[in-house]
């Protein structure tokens, strides 16, 4: 049940009596201007009784909506082949097409319909222009003052970049011919990087996916390869089953590449990415070892602008990185394993249902601990982990303090519903609740099962459900299937996945964790600190131990630190120079304990690391204290021409 109505976001196209099978794009981009104009070809097959075609959008202009001429033979020749609907030869065929017939389509504030279509199979091209208010689209100056776009996840999807039909079950393939202005280059989720054409950019996809998963990313960045130093390995030559519609699917042949995967990353001159390429092969080779052979042809990583509002983002083929995530001398990279698993989890194996979004998310969050735990070589791997669930607890328990009761229920007992529930709740955009709540069940799964025989039962589940869009029950029966323990994990999923309320989850070590016992002793010292204050002597483990002390301290009853110790604990830790979340994790304590001296590092903070500011913005008005909400107001306004305007519209309403 939603709270608001209004909050749903509709999924209008599950009415349509025609299904579009693949999509042609031409597009054009101007990016001073910042819209897109141009056309979509949708290639449709008639599914239902009725004659009417219905396609989601939101916020576009749409010029004049046409039938191409063709028979219903020639557009078979074009579906029934994959190939042929990567061929460039073919889109410039069929976008060429001069016959046509115009059409009176209807609008709403949610679609656009064409009824009374008389074939069962048909072209039609819809001719459009973006409006500056569509959120698909985030149009913001890179990191040296140039102008960029990126679609960056939004609530609305792709709706605001060009109609489609949006739904998870509505998969397809496309085409894209993109013209960009001179000196800029694109990035997007084709198969491959594309190649130019006397008329743009062209790209291609020959996986069945939903159009949501669409992304693309313009820019006047450098591009470097990133290379790989791996070892040979033996083939994995086995013919795996399908049980997805058909496509050209890796696991239907033998896979010869191992963990080698073409790579690429685009950045600015401002940012460094050495760091980036050593961590990404070592990360790649660690989550292939652990899931089996890579379901994309390749991966690009853009490192957005500081200024995009969130830490990573990930589309078949492309990822998008924050600057963030490499800032300080323990960066956050293992955040690069979480988003690069998604093409295993979120985009070969999706959720049937986008109300549980737990399916890509939370196994994309456990993956990122235990890529993190492969690639260390610390000795104490299995207490850091466990350290690591501790805090991801107590970022739950915050959650389902703050974020609407609506939202904190991460599974749908009806597979299949004609909205996204809440899709349009702006709680969805900061909360983590469907990430952890996904996460727990499946550490709990580990205290179960043991962590090695989930990992190879990880491996069977991708090889079974590859190309498959499941729902919670279908993932919890897989697991009853694969262990004997069927009571004690169906109690589990219950518990996390099935309930609205936050559970109660008992950190009970088989043996002593000293890392935990560690941070026990610096809380100790630091309710009463007297003398020198104690050290931690494990560098790997030492972020997660300083995250874990701050969680603590903003845990504390007693609510009011003295300032002067808080300045003591940020000199003697310095969570501002480990990584961007100690950082913002010392930020809220200095607000938390109202330490006006101190004000300066949250500024500073803000500046550096927009994309990570919503939480901090609001508690900085939040107390209350003029020369703290001036602080919220003035670096807001610094930054307002730097900001996408979905980030804006939420600072504002928080602020002002």
């Amino acid at each position: 049940m939603s709270c608001h109505d209004n909050l749903d976001l509709p999924l209008l196209s599950l009415g349509s009596d025609y299904k579009v099978e693949h999509y042609m794009l031409r597009l054009t981009c101007d990016i001073e201007q910042r819209y897109f104009s141009g056309d979509v070809y949708v290639f449709i097959k008639q599914v239902g009784s009725g004659s009417t075609l219905i396609l989601d959008l939101k916020d576009l202009h749409i010029g004049a909506v046409e039938e191409v001429n063709a028979n219903e033979e020639e557009v078979s020749t074009l579906l029934d082949s994959f190939d042929k609907r990567k061929s460039n030869e073919l889109f410039m065929y069929w976008t060429s097409k001069k016959e046509r017939q115009t059409l009176d389509p209807h609008f709403g504030s949610w679609c656009v319909k064409v009824e009374n279509l008389q074939k069962k199979k048909a072209v039609l091209c819809f001719s459009y222009r973006t409006k500056p208010e569509g959120s698909s689209i985030s149009w913001v100056l890179d990191d040296d003052g140039k102008c960029c776009c990126l679609t960056t996840g939004s609530l609305v999807n792709n709706r605001s970049l060009f109609p489609y039909q949006d739904a998870p079950t509505l998969m397809a393939t496309w085409q894209l011919l993109l013209q960009v202005p001179d000196g800029f280059g694109a990035a997007t989720t084709g198969d491959d990087r594309g190649f130019s054409t006397g008329m743009g950019i062209y790209f291609y996809t020959s996986m069945l996916l939903p159009l949501s998963t669409f992304a693309l990313a313009i820019g006047k960045w450098k591009r470097e390869e990133i290379p790989f130093h791996l070892e040979l390995r033996t083939p994995d030559d086995r013919i795996i089953e399908c049980r997805h519609p058909h496509y050209p699917c890796p696991f239907a042949q033998s896979d010869f590449g191992g963990p080698k995967i073409p790579c690429q990353v685009f950045y600015s001159n401002s940012c460094d990415p050495s760091l980036f390429k050593d961590y990404i092969p070592s990360s790649i080779e660690a989550i292939f070892h652990i899931l089996g052979r890579h379901v994309v042809p390749k991966l690009d990583f853009v490192i957005m602008p500081s200024s995009v509002t969130c830490l990573g983002f990930a589309s078949p083929g492309l990822i998008l990185i924050s600057p963030s995530i490499l800032y300080g001398h323990s960066p956050m990279l293992a955040r690069l394993g979480h988003e690069i698993s998604h093409s295993w989890f979120g985009i070969n194996i999706g959720p049937k249902n986008w109300n549980e979004e737990w399916i890509s998310e939370g196994f994309a969050t456990f993956m990122e601990d235990v890529v993190d735990l492969k690639m260390s070589k610390f000795s104490r791997r299995t207490e850091l982990m466990e350290l690591k669930a501790i805090n991801r607890y107590q970022i739950l328990k915050s959650d389902c303090q703050n974020v609407d009761p609506f939202l904190q229920s991460v599974s749908s007992l009806n597979s299949e519903t004609n909205v996204v529930i809440n899709g349009l709740h702006r709680d969805k955009t900061v909360s983590q609740i469907p990430y952890l709540k996904g996460y727990f069940f499946l550490v709990q799964l580990v205290k179960i099962v043991g962590l090695d025989p989930l990992l190879v039962a990880l491996k069977c589940y991708i090889e079974h459900f590859h190309g498959c869009l499941i729902t919670t029950t279908e993932c919890v029966d897989f697991f009853c299937h694969q262990f004997q323990q069927k009571e004690e994990i169906r109690h589990q999923a219950q518990i996390w996945l099935y309930s609205s309320s936050l559970p109660e989850w008992k950190t009970e070590f088989s043996t002593i964790n000293i890392l935990d016992a560690q941070v026990t002793q610096h809380l100790e010292y630091w309710k009463r600190p007297r003398g020198s204050p104690p050290s931690f002597p494990f560098s790997q483990a030492m972020p997660d131990q300083v995250l874990a002390l701050l969680d603590r301290l903003l845990e504390l009853e007693s609510k009011l630190i003295p300032a002067k110790s808080v300045r003591r604990l940020i000199d003697h830790y310095e969570p501002h120079l480990i990584n961007a979340d100690t950082y913002h994790r010392a930020c809220e304590l200095i607000v938390a304990q109202q330490c006006t001296r101190l004000l300066p590092m949250v500024r500073e903070f803000l500046l550096q690391h927009p994309a990570m500011g919503a939480y901090l913005y609001g508690e900085l008005v939040h107390t209350n204290r003029p020369r703290f909400q001036v602080v919220a107001r003035e670096t807001y306004l610094q930054l307002e021409s730097k900001l996408d305007t979905n980030f804006k519209t939420i600072i504002r309403d928080l602020i002002f």
